[in-house]
């Protein structure tokens, strides 16, 4: 072949995502056992924080106040977009329809002014079967390294209202989980990031905070931040607790509110590591570069149309795990949201029971529940439940309806969104 001048452009190898990542217990199925167990506690976190509220209904263990929720945003991919991040349904000039979601990360609906982190979800929707979720918050790294510090805190925090019951999970609980150090530094995380008042959700930078993968440019960290120009944020509002979402209405009323999608590459495990969660990937180490823009058209939020949007948004169940194997989520933490978002989902959405039993069936209850599951697991070997006589078919099936409640196991029928395949109608 002639020499034109021109080198061919060596296309990078898909590289196994494994190569990135450390398990805990030494293998994925160890891990995912724990995580379970995880799962299940955020459910009592859920518990608790639906008795702490009031609330009618279970609300989502994080993120429980949403000051926007629309289903006609659009996310377009740069024309300019490099040749190593054309991946899967990233590519130049690519624009798809997006659902957005704009929140305070309490798992309470509290005043606005009060201190707290901030979150995004996008679902981009790309086909019919096709669907990629990005969740964001307004800090660049989170407050845990991994999903144990990262649940501890969850359960230390949970239900507390006040100033004093605060205090007492933070000082007194989560270092006795999770030990002084990592306490402290925790605690420190979360302070700068709540430290400050947020005047408007559409001037907030929202980050990843862990490492997804971007198909053969390996791993990335994303984050969406303000797009050029926009009016500046005024001042908040301490007088209106949902000043919020009156500032969103008021700002989508006169333009539309725009967002930059950033990646930021992985270095290396020192510098960028895809583990730990509470490392920032600095801008020095891993530069920002702009990928699509994602745009929240010029809109009436009060409309009656519009609030029935915003209650179908609720509705959905967001997870990072809705993607494709090119943008796998990476990391110990986004392992663990796997499981927790699915888990904490079905119990929001009413798809598995996780129902706290009366004290009087715990104390009177528990050596006659020990001895039937006893019982009716040694008939099980030998006769299933639907064979029995009906009498003491209906006790081993509800036996066993106990057991999968106790496990927090979803029913059957409700799919597991995986990889590779949309929500689940339940989850949309």
């Amino acid at each position: 072949m002639p020499d034109t001048g021109q080198r061919e452009r060596s296309v990078p190898q898909y590289e196994p995502y494994e190569a990135h990542e450390a398990y805990e217990g030494g293998s994925p199925e160890t891990e995912r056992l724990l995580f379970e167990k995880l799962a299940r506690e955020l459910m009592s976190v859920q518990r608790a924080q639906q008795q702490a509220s009031g609330a009618a209904q279970l609300l989502r263990t994080f993120h429980a106040k949403a000051a926007l929720g629309v289903e006609n945003a659009r996310l377009r991919f740069h024309d300019s977009l490099p040749p190593e991040l054309c991946v899967g349904y990233a590519r130049p000039g690519a624009a798809y329809p997006a659902v957005v979601r704009l929140s305070n990360e309490s798992g309470t609906a509290r005043h606005d002014a009060t201190p707290d982190l901030r979150g995004m979800a996008v679902r981009v929707q790309v086909a019919p079967g096709e669907c990629h979720d990005l969740l964001a918050t307004s800090f660049p790294v989170s407050h845990a390294a991994d999903a144990r510090e990262f649940v501890a805190f969850a359960k230390a925090t949970a239900g507390a209202d006040t100033t004093v019951e605060r205090a007492f999970g933070l000082f007194v609980r989560l270092p006795l989980a999770v030990g002084w150090g990592a306490a402290d530094r925790m605690r420190r995380n979360v302070q700068t990031a709540t430290r400050y008042a947020v005047g408007s959700l559409a001037r907030e930078t929202f980050w990843s905070r862990g490492a997804i993968l971007w198909g053969a440019a390996g791993p990335v960290r994303y984050q969406l931040r303000p797009a050029p120009g926009g009016t500046p944020a005024p001042l908040p509002d301490s007088s209106d607790p949902d000043y919020l979402r009156h500032e969103l209405t008021m700002r989508l009323a006169t333009g539309d509110v725009c967002f930059e999608l950033c990646v930021q590459r992985y270095a290396d495990e020192r510098r960028t590591p895809v583990e730990d969660g509470s490392v920032e990937w600095r801008e020095s180490d891993a530069p920002v570069v702009p990928v699509a823009l994602l745009t929240v058209p010029r809109q009436d939020l009060d409309t009656a149309a519009a609030r029935s949007a915003a209650r179908r948004v609720e509705q959905l169940a967001f997870n990072p795990w809705h993607t494709t194997a090119e943008f796998r989520p990476l990391g110990n933490l986004n392992r663990a949201r796997k499981a927790a978002y699915e888990a904490a989902a079905a119990h929001r959405l009413g798809l598995c029971s996780s129902t706290a039993p009366p004290p009087r069936d715990t104390v009177l209850g528990l050596p006659v529940r020990a001895g039937a599951r006893l019982a009716f697991g040694l008939v099980d070997r030998y006769v299933p439940w639907h064979r029995l006589p009906v009498p003491p078919g209906l006790l081993d099936l509800a036996a066993l309806r106990r057991t999968l409640q106790r496990l927090g196991l979803v029913d059957g029928d409700v799919a597991d969104p995986g990889l590779h395949e949309s929500p689940p109608p339940s989850a949309r």
